[in-house]
């Protein structure tokens, strides 16, 4: 197994080191831990004539790197955040929910009204805001898009969710119905799914979904979970994760039954987050640390244990696919981890750094303040605040930002150990020079390039051997 090694807060500073050591086995391994612009310029103090790749796939892949002009990389490295975001004219601030689209690149989000006391529901993509859908006095909790124009919330007035006026609403252009209401609804959750949408309560431990125009309910204390709004919905919508205590519940969209499982004790504790990464599940617990399940042979089965792994207890689990990323949120913290081996990990270079470097729990550092959002049927991310690079600052802190997951140039900020032929799969196509003025993303000449070479270097990564 080829060890992650960070390069640190400089890593072309870290790379000319291993290189003077004559360290080249590091300074590969560095190589293969960066993202395809931060390896370019590592790659550059190679010395091919005194290095010798330990396999073919090793030198092929040194040999796309090496034939990268490196300023042309870093200079878009540099740009990656600025090209696959917009930054939107209203700030849904730290507390405020995001909801997220299983069937398009949608986010719903809860911003700052006319004045502190409104607040304004409205859906965005990657272009920037789409509609307004509401404006008033209510207050969200949770949300989810179904589309451009059709969002799911749970509202309440005044804070008035003990007095029984808590209500699942759906929200459509000049329109407001009431799905239901009643105190049981109180810190529900809902979430979007293939077939429409579902609600998971806390107080009554009973599901609610509606799918394909038809009602359906689930009591989750039949299987002894006690509340139904710890829940996850997987990237294709059809699948739906319960957690509570030590007890695990798989649905499909329709809350029908499809795997459970009772656990005597996990290393992490009573489960507290829960998120997909893929085909498999990942929860954290109060008493801190990572645990992955999958589905094996018809059952629900632990696979992995990180339970020393987050130094603190994490209160919501963010997956990007599109850079292999897990972000575990922990208060005004987050930790990165690769989403297939659940290690700690460095963040993109446009995120704070909150990785390898820094592992203990010393907040003196530099931290993420602000707010990070993603699901992984998202399509989109959502920061707010602080915790991207480019927003820092005294005028733009309380700023909202969308990033399109979607976006092909995505591909430049995955570690080339991650990168898979499926990844040049999904950047190839925007490559497609028929396309012209039609192309979804114009490419300069200089992103096409490294595209290219990124989808090369797709095939030969998951070949290198680093020794």
């Amino acid at each position: 197994m080829i060890p992650r090694i960070s390069g640190g807060s400089d890593p072309a500073g870290q790379a000319r080191k291993m290189a003077r050591r004559g360290d080249w086995r590091g300074l590969w391994w560095q190589i293969l831990s960066s993202p395809l612009p931060q390896a370019v310029a590592a790659a550059a103090h190679l010395k091919l004539r005194k290095w010798a790749p330990p396999s073919d796939a090793d030198a092929r892949l040194a040999a796309v790197l090496t034939g990268i002009d490196t300023k042309e990389a870093a200079r878009l490295g540099a740009d990656l955040f600025q090209r696959t975001t917009v930054r939107l004219p209203t700030t849904m601030g730290f507390a405020n929910p995001a909801g997220f689209c299983v069937r398009h690149p949608v986010v719903a989000l809860d911003t700052t009204g006319r004045d502190p006391h409104t607040s304004r529901v409205v859906t965005a993509d990657r272009t920037g805001v789409r509609n307004t859908l509401y404006e008033g006095p209510a207050q969200h909790w949770s949300l989810c898009a179904l589309d451009s124009e059709t969002v799911i919330a749970r509202r309440e007035f005044d804070s008035g969710g003990y007095r029984g006026d808590t209500e699942i609403v759906e929200y459509t252009p000049g329109r407001e119905a009431v799905l239901a209401s009643g105190g049981g609804l109180l810190d529900a959750v809902v979430e979007p799914t293939a077939t429409g949408w579902v609600v998971g309560t806390k107080l009554l431990g009973v599901a609610l979904a509606l799918a394909d125009g038809e009602q359906e309910q689930l009591d989750l204390r039949e299987y002894g979970l006690r509340r139904a709004d710890l829940f996850a919905v997987d990237a294709t919508g059809t699948r739906i994760a319960f957690a509570d205590d030590s007890r695990l519940l798989v649905t499909d969209s329709r809350l029908q039954p499809l795997y459970d499982l009772v656990t005597e004790s996990v290393r992490h504790g009573e489960f507290n987050a829960i998120t997909f990464t893929g085909d498999s599940i990942v929860t954290a617990g109060r008493d801190k640390g990572l645990y992955r399940w999958q589905i094996i042979g018809g059952r629900l089965r632990g696979l992995y244990s990180g339970w020393d792994s987050t130094p603190r207890t994490i209160f919501r689990l963010n997956p990007v696919a599109a850079w292999n990323l897990l972000v575990a949120e922990g208060g005004n913290v987050n930790y990165h981890y690769d989403m297939a081996t659940l290690q700690r990990t460095d963040s993109p270079e446009f995120l704070v750094p909150t990785g390898p470097d820094n592992k203990d729990d010393d907040l003196r550092g530099s931290r993420a303040i602000g707010r990070f959002a993603s699901a992984p049927y998202g399509r989109l991310a959502v920061y707010e605040g602080g915790l991207a690079t480019p927003t820092r600052g005294p005028d733009s802190f309380y700023t909202t930002v969308v990033q399109d997951l979607e976006h092909p140039l995505n591909i430049l900020v995955k570690p080339l150990l991650s990168l898979t032929p499926a990844d040049a799969d999904r950047v190839r196509p925007h490559l497609d020079p028929s396309l012209g003025p039609a192309a979804p993303y114009p490419l300069t000449p200089t992103e096409r390039a490294l595209l290219e070479a990124a989808i090369e270097a797709c095939e030969w990564a998951p070949q290198v051997t680093g020794r």
